[in-house]
């Protein structure tokens, strides 16, 4: 886009309600057409704003006359790219990692501090001694993805002292200097105390947690996943699990979502699981509308937005 328009319309079909505070100014007007909702006739728009799944009625709209589209929220892999004609896609890259990558830490303390095994609700046989209890100090932490999220827990573990190793899908550009970053997880998995899984799911990431990987780990392995269920082969981390090569397996996210009532992962002693929640935090709705705000300020000025999803790798 090169010229800005005069009037911006910002069509809404995300079912989320926008804050006033942002879009307070002149020159935008923002249409409700939600997910179930018919196209009205003569609906036009410049911008769309949708969820990372899109909407039944989404091709319908994006026929007329939009240039952008924006999704809330930053995984993508469940977009339906195919409805897309020549749109710039965007999402709300790098809004969630404050809050999950407190999360993350959050899993990480817990484990090494043993929690919450170490609670007691009785008299216990013996006081100030347990030999479970551990640190995240001189740890080794290995994060798969290094974008927003992935460096946050790097920033986090740092801090602590843990030695951290990335891993990202090509290059060795580094957020720190004191973090390595390499490209082959199956090299250096054998080092890893933590595992945190914050790569997007692809088709190439599908299962990069299976059976063979697990063979290279560490016995007592904490596994963190917060990107996609997809990422691990669950029925071989259930295998690890129970012979203890995997101690602790903390997850946000499944395969599939929501998971079913009787699944096993409900169930299993070793699983701290919560349901898809890592994300959220007071401000992280803001902080994704923030973002938009941003970048709709670059689209009246023709300038580049932030975000960019590259539709052919599909992040």
């Amino acid at each position: 886009m090169t010229d800005a328009p005069t009037e911006t319309v910002i069509i809404n079909n995300s079912g989320y309600q926008f804050p006033p505070a942002v879009f307070e100014w002149p020159g935008v007007r923002i249409l409700e057409v939600t997910a179930e909702a018919d196209v009205p006739n003569d609906l036009t728009g410049d911008v769309v704003v949708t969820t990372t799944e899109g909407s039944s009625n989404l091709a319908e709209i994006l026929a007329r006359g939009i240039d952008w589209v924006h999704t809330i929220g930053t995984g993508v892999d469940n977009f339906p790219f195919d409805v897309l004609d020549g749109q710039t896609l965007t999402c709300s890259q790098g809004a969630s990692g404050l809050p999950i990558g407190e999360w993350v830490f959050a899993q990480m303390l817990s484990f090494a501090k043993a929690m919450p095994e170490v609670f007691v609700s009785d008299a216990p046989e013996t006081w100030g001694i347990d030999s479970r209890i551990g640190s995240l100090r001189g740890a080794t932490v290995i994060i798969v993805g290094v974008g927003g999220i992935g460096t946050e827990v790097a920033r986090l573990a740092l801090a602590l002292d843990m030695t951290v190793i990335g891993v990202r899908r090509r290059g060795n550009a580094s957020p720190f200097d004191e973090m390595t970053v390499v490209n082959d997880l199956s090299k250096v998995i054998g080092q890893a105390d933590h595992l945190v899984l914050a790569a997007p799911a692809t088709a190439e990431t599908r299962h990069l947690i299976d059976t063979a990987m697990l063979a290279r780990v560490k016995p007592g392995l904490h596994l963190v996943n917060i990107a996609r269920g997809t990422l691990i082969d669950q029925d071989a981390l259930r295998i690890a699990l129970d012979d203890q090569r995997v101690a602790r397996a903390s997850l946000d996210v499944t395969d599939p979502e929501p998971l079913p009532a009787d699944h096993w992962l409900y169930g299993h002693p070793q699983i701290r699981l919560t349901p898809h929640t890592s994300w959220m935090g007071p401000d992280a709705l803001n902080t994704m509308m923030a973002l938009l705000r941003t970048n709709y300020d670059h689209f009246r000025r023709g300038e580049p937005l932030e975000g960019i999803v590259d539709v052919e790798v599909g992040y």
